[in-house]
């Protein structure tokens, strides 16, 4: 009769040990999956890249992805003529004053225009872009545009709910809407514009206003145009 080899519980010691530090090296890797997919949630997806309209802007060499000052407010002299923008895969149309340097992303499908200027990223400073009502939620939920912007919040994990929604309609006749979001400090301190599209359900244009004067934006929110295909 063979006698229990005096290596056997050391062999289990070690075949236990091994599969122990397994399986809590696939419950990091599964934790660690988790809360980025959990840190990617909400805001705007953009390509890589930016390309720059007009004049090349002077950028600092370096740019933190995180500004550790807050971003300076772009102000123009009121004599400053300005210039329109056009989308390059929708129709819209928007005045800006030509010393406002403006990026676009190639290959955005969100048709992005953003400011490359201050202490911010492009990536960061977001002036318009196509909201896709589908994308944010493929269900009948939204009966009116009105309840869509008042829902978008949820999309962005830093932001807690709305503050306010205010309808109204632009120089141009396009009906919009300016609504407040609060933040995780209980401020609201933004004013983002959505407009809705003619003939169209599906899309709304947005807005936001991260480092304009306040005058500057309420012109380019004014100017804001949708010139339908013929």
């Amino acid at each position: 009769m063979k006698q229990p080899s005096s290596s056997d519980p050391i062999n289990i010691f070690k075949l236990t040990t091994i599969t122990i530090g397994a399986l809590l090296i696939l419950a990091s890797a599964f934790l660690i999956a988790y809360r980025y997919s959990q840190s990617r949630q909400g805001g705007i997806v953009l390509p890589g890249g930016v390309t720059y309209l007009g004049s090349t802007p002077t950028i600092p060499l370096a740019l933190s992805p995180t500004p550790t000052t807050a971003p300076l407010s772009f102000t123009t002299d009121a004599t400053t003529s300005y210039k329109e923008f056009f989308g390059a895969k929708y129709p819209y149309v928007f005045s800006y004053p030509e010393t406002l340097p403006l990026v676009v992303f190639p290959n955005d499908p969100l048709d992005s225009v953003a400011i490359s200027w201050g202490n911010l990223l492009p990536q960061q400073n977001i002036l318009l872009n196509m909201e896709f009502m589908a994308d944010r939620d493929n269900s009948d939920v939204y009966k009116t545009k009105k309840e869509f912007v008042e829902n978008w919040w949820q999309y962005f994990s830093g932001l807690k709910g709305v503050a306010s929604v205010q309808p109204f309609t632009n120089l141009n006749g396009l009906k919009g809407y300016k609504a407040q979001y609060i933040n995780l400090e209980n401020a609201a301190p933004n004013v983002d514009v959505f407009f809705e599209v003619p003939g169209r359900s599906d899309i709304m244009i947005h807005l936001a206003n991260g480092i304009l004067d306040q005058t500057i934006f309420d012109r380019i929110i004014d100017s804001v145009k949708w010139i339908a295909p013929t």
